[in-house]
């Protein structure tokens, strides 16, 4: 055992409680034979005499065991059988904590214990180390009534999930809480998100470092000092308790304002498992938006019919040649089970995600209807016509998705159903699926198409 992993021990063992002196040894005896005290004095670096008196303690507590020897000798158990101890010794403490308040409830205390002194101003505590923290965060919750706000910066999910203070949290879910989550996600912590409860709305802030909690307008607790090392265990963890109404109102305006300039969760996690997403339909990638050099970089590929530039990967299959009819890239993705129809519509799908998010501040969906609208007919996408708001379908008309030549373009129409589809996702959290599309052979007439969701029908043109 290295250094290293002497002193990862030893840390864990002081923070279950132990004596950090009384740690050494046990540490000491594990790796040793059975030893007078002078000689585990000698290599923990403490006097006989203190050893000696560290050890008796240790072994009334169970700690360590003792020879028959003269000079008598000390020999140590194993590590797990010293957490056991240490988890037993805690375990008798709570359920005597635990009696002394029951006996007080039914005593002649019980009043003194319910007595709630008047609070006449703002009142701020000092928390220190991340037990003690969580601790007070779990308590904090399950006092809350009507919201709840968490701030999670970068790693806060991973000491919200490995403390009591989850359990707390969806208890307040399920007595009708609202809680919200603002965080910055990355490629660790996104699995953790992944398994919140789905009633807890989260989002997410690109730099975002705050840490801490705000609950019914009345109390907050705001980190002011975390490790560094997101797996650390906190003991320099500080944070500031507030029982202030005022302070939190201005706070939660500020919140407010940043959870408006926030991303959805299913926006970010897309950006994260799929890859960077570009700006929706208007990015500049050189010259001209993502949108159109997408069409027309794939549009000039499946136009060409000459397939003799074209690598043998894609048109040959078990050494025989892939029949090409009209396209012979189509064809052979096609032959190896791609279907381009389903990227695009999965490509559109996330462009949709991050277009609605553009307008996530908006809280007409008329309005933002309007602005979606406005956007997509100056990308000569067509005009929308929605159904109820929110839209129980929306219909696309003009579309012209395929450029008027439907039998190589005709798959993008999937991509601008798919950009639809995000959007109505990502706005209204609702499932949609494609209802109808019309497209003529001869590309010679204006498309249409339309999605259906699930809403109350009036017809509304945007």
């Amino acid at each position: 055992m290295n250094s290293n992993e002497t002193s990862d021990i030893i840390a864990r063992l002081v923070e279950c409680g132990l004596e950090a002196k009384r740690a050494q040894i046990v540490m000491d005896l594990a790796t040793h034979p059975p030893s007078k005290a002078s000689e585990v004095g000698k290599r923990i670096g403490i006097s006989r005499m203190d050893a000696y008196n560290s050890l008796r303690k240790m072994q009334e507590l169970g700690l360590v065991k003792a020879t028959l020897d003269k000079p008598m000798r000390f020999q140590g158990i194993r590590i797990e059988e010293v957490f056991a101890l240490l988890i037993q010794r805690s375990e008798m403490d709570l359920r005597r904590m635990q009696e002394h308040l029951d006996a007080m409830k039914e005593g002649k205390q019980s009043a003194l214990l319910s007595y709630n002194a008047p609070q006449a101003e703002a009142n701020f505590s000092v928390l220190k180390d991340r037990h003690s923290i969580m601790a007070n965060l779990q308590s904090i919750l399950n006092e809350a009534e009507s919201n709840v706000w968490m701030l999670l910066g970068n790693w806060g999910i991973l000491h919200l999930k490995r403390s009591g203070a989850y359990e707390a949290l969806i208890n307040a879910v399920n007595r009708g809480v609202k809680v919200r989550i603002s965080s910055s996600l990355n490629e660790k912590t996104i699995k953790f998100f992944d398994e919140i409860d789905e009633r807890i709305e989260i989002r997410h802030h690109e730099h975002f470092t705050i840490q801490g909690i705000y609950v019914d307008d009345e109390l907050g607790l705001q980190f002011i000092n975390t490790d560094e090392n997101p797996t650390g265990r906190g003991k320099s963890d500080t944070a500031l308790l507030i029982e202030s109404k005022g302070f939190i109102e201005a706070h939660a305006e500020l919140m407010d304002i940043q959870w408006a300039a926030a991303i959805s969760y299913r926006a970010a996690r897309a950006r994260l498992m799929e890859g960077s997403i570009i700006e929706p339909l208007n990015l500049t990638l050189g010259e001209g938006s993502y949108y159109e050099r997408l069409k027309n970089s794939l549009q000039e590929n499946l136009e060409k019919t000459d397939s003799s530039d074209a690598p043998n990967a894609f048109l040959r299959k078990a050494g025989e040649s892939i029949p090409s009819n009209g396209s012979p890239q189509v064809a052979a993705l096609s032959s190896l089970g791609i279907d381009l129809n389903e990227v695009l519509s999965a490509v559109g799908r996330r462009i949709g995600q991050e277009l609605a998010g553009k307008w996530n501040g908006v809280e007409s969906d008329v309005e933002f209807w309007k602005h979606l609208g406005n956007e997509w007919n100056q990308m000569g996408m067509g005009q929308i016509v929605t159904k109820g708001m929110p839209p129980s379908s929306v219909l696309v008309h003009n579309g012209a998705a395929c450029g008027g030549k439907p039998l190589v373009g005709g798959m993008f129409c999937h991509l601008d159903e798919g950009i639809l589809q995000g959007i109505v996702m990502e706005r209204h959290n609702i499932k949609v699926m494609s209802k109808e599309r019309v497209c003529t052979s001869e590309g010679l007439d204006t498309c249409h198409f339309e999605i259906e969701c699930q809403s109350t029908p009036t017809e509304s043109v945007v």
